[in-house]
C-alpha cells in the first residue's frame, strides 16, 4: 500500500463512497485494502443488523454502520484476529449509539418504525414493539446476547463494562422484556 491509497468501502445503500486514507508511513498502513474488504464480508451484516435492532430504523443503523468502519479505519488498530477485530467493531457501534442517545437523537428513532413492518398480532408476538418499549442499553444487551450469541465476558467488552454488570442488566433486561411481551399478550 502506498502512502496515499484509497480505500473502497461498500454500504448497504444504493451507493458507494470511496474514503482517502492518508498514512504517515508505509509502516503505519497495518491493513490493506484486500484485509478491509475480507473483514467487512465477514462482519458487516452482523453489525448492521444489530444497529437496527436497536435502533429500530435501517436508515439510522446505515449511517451509524458506515461511521462504525470509519472510525475503525481511522484507528488502524493492532489486531491479530478477526474475532478480536469482530469485538472491536460492536464496541465502536455501541459507542455510536450511546453517543447519539447522548444527543437525543433516539426519540426520533422510535416515532416511526422501518417502513413495511405490519405485525400479525393474531398469530405472533409483537417483538419489535418490546424492544422498542425497551431502554437502549436493554437493547443492546438483549440483542448481543440472544442474536449475536455473545457470552457475558464478550457482551462486557463490547459495552465498556464489567462481566459481573452484564449478568444482572441482562437478568433485568430479560425479565422487562418478559413483562412487556405479556403485557402484548394481555392486549390481544
Amino acid at each position: 500500500m502506498n502512502a496515499h491509497s484509497e480505500v473502497w468501502m461498500p454500504v448497504h445503500k444504493t451507493d458507494a463512497f470511496t474514503a482517502e486514507i492518508v498514512w504517515s508511513s508505509e509502516e503505519d498502513a497495518t491493513m490493506d485494502e484486500q484485509a478491509f474488504q475480507s473483514l467487512y464480508e465477514a462482519t458487516a451484516r452482523p453489525i448492521l443488523a444489530y444497529l437496527t435492532g436497536v435502533t429500530g430504523r435501517r436508515d439510522v443503523a446505515d449511517d451509524l454502520l458506515q461511521e462504525t468502519y470509519c472510525r475503525f479505519l481511522v484507528r488502524q488498530p493492532t489486531i491479530s484476529r478477526e474475532d478480536e477485530a469482530r469485538k472491536y467493531l460492536f464496541r465502536i457501534a455501541t459507542n455510536l449509539l450511546r453517543d447519539r442517545w447522548r444527543r437525543g437523537e433516539d426519540k426520533q428513532w422510535t416515532e416511526s418504525p422501518e417502513e413495511g413492518f405490519e405485525p400479525n398480532l393474531d398469530k405472533q408476538i409483537d417483538v419489535r414493539s418490546a424492544m422498542r418499549a425497551l431502554k437502549p442499553r436493554e437493547r443492546e444487551l438483549l440483542w448481543l446476547a440472544y442474536v449475536e450469541g455473545m457470552n457475558h465476558a464478550e457482551i462486557a467488552e463490547a459495552m465498556g463494562l464489567s462481566a459481573m454488570s452484564i449478568r444482572l442488566l441482562l437478568f433485568r433486561a430479560r425479565r422487562r422484556a418478559a413483562a412487556l411481551l405479556r403485557r402484548g399478550e394481555e392486549i390481544r
